[in-house]
């Protein structure tokens, strides 16, 4: 459910007093200089699963916020905690039992009849009002912030900046449909023009446009963004220093169906792959530079490390990793037992062939790759970064 109709939701189900005593709560944890995740922890019991992208809020935000200001981050937040139960301040009390009346002696009792007393008919309660004014508010705040979105991703934002790179889904402006058009049964994929995929199980990248000189060997599914492009082939970047070319008859552009959130790519990961070195998690280890790795794991296999023109490749046991400028881009699992069918069951193949296939999220890849003569195969997690 969207974060705006989990909160119209919560709304709509309770009292404006306790709508204004959650606020104030917020309010409090954040003078205090707590963080959203300390936030959610205190009023919820547990932490999100997916780390906020701006964790530490002001209250002069916070009051914003409620003014009607966007704001992602707390949107997110306030989105994903009325979606759980709240929990109360202080728990709650148990009623004092009453205390037993005395018992009194047939002499001590009053056998005077004593006057029926008629209980006063309470007047019916009047019916709980809904809170339209935080219903409105709310309301305005998901339509400026769908507004602000889709002017930021039309009009401001460069190519380059536009690729999706967080882990929470942004919201989007919804078109009217009229009655004449056909919904399809598969969803359109809409690649980026500017980006090319891998779609051979090896591929040169030259360095030079005569293509005589082989600077890189690109694995299937691998993602690069084009600098130039003619019939036969393309210029694409490396990285932020280096470029190189590859033919046009070896990428593609197009992709089947769409990318899956990174919180269901990372969670099927973790069930179908051997984790048991991840001593925090995956998104942790992306971004480690060698001498973090060899902190967390001793130093890496010396027969098998090895560097090329572009990255390099630290293994350990049955995985290695992929590090880029001394930071880790891609984690390997060499010996998985995973086929396409299997990995199908995460999401439908985006790019595949018989020995190959592909599922991306926002900011993940998912590539396999099978053994030759063998029922297993690499599996790679790889940064999107493009």
């Amino acid at each position: 459910m969207h974060r705006s109709l989990q909160a119209l939701q919560y709304y709509t189900s309770h009292s404006e007093d306790d709508i204004i005593r959650l606020h104030e709560r917020i309010r409090s944890s954040l003078a205090s200089t707590e963080s959203l995740t300390d936030t959610m922890i205190r009023l919820t019991g547990d932490a999100p699963r997916v780390p906020f992208k701006q964790d530490t809020v002001t209250v002069d935000e916070w009051q914003n916020f409620l003014a009607g200001k966007h704001h992602e981050s707390l949107a997110d937040f306030y989105g994903t905690l009325v979606a759980r139960p709240i929990l109360t301040e202080d728990g709650s009390l148990e009623d004092d039992e009453p205390e037993a009346p005395a018992t009194l002696s047939r002499s001590q009792r009053d056998d005077t009849p004593r006057r029926q007393k008629t209980k006063p008919i309470a007047p019916p309660r009047p019916k709980r009002k809904l809170p339209w004014g935080w219903i409105a508010l709310l309301i305005l705040c998901f339509l400026l912030g769908a507004a602000g979105t889709y002017i930021y991703s039309n009009y401001l934002a460069s190519p380059k900046s536009s690729a999706p790179d967080a882990t929470v889904e942004q919201p989007v402006a919804v078109e009217e449909s009229t009655e004449d058009e056909k919904t399809n049964d598969k969803p359109e994929a809409k690649p980026d023009a500017n980006v090319l995929y891998v779609n051979t199980r090896n591929s040169n990248i030259y360095r030079d446009e005569e293509l005589t000189d082989v600077l890189y060997e690109a694995d299937f599914g691998d993602g690069y963004r084009i600098l130039e492009a003619s019939d036969s082939i393309s210029k694409v970047e490396l990285t932020d220093e280096l470029t190189g070319y590859i033919k046009n008859a070896d990428t593609t552009k197009e992709l089947s169906g769409d990318a899956i959130a990174d919180e269901t790519l990372l969670t099927w990961v973790n069930d179908n792959l051997d984790t048991s070195f991840v001593t925090e998690t995956l998104i942790d280890l992306i971004g480690k530079s060698s001498a973090e790795l060899n902190s967390l794991y001793g130093p890496p296999d010396p027969e098998r490390t090895f560097p090329d023109k572009v990255n390099e490749y630290l293994f350990y046991g049955n995985h290695f990793f992929t590090l880029q400028d001394d930071r880790v881009i891609a984690i390997d699992w060499s010996e998985a037992d995973v086929t396409n069918d299997k990995l199908a069951t995460l999401a439908p193949l985006q790019l595949e062939s018989e020995t190959t296939g592909l599922v991306m999220s926002n900011s993940y890849r998912l590539q396999r790759f099978a053994k030759n003569g063998t029922d297993l195969s690499r599996v790679r997690l790889a940064e999107q970064n493009l």
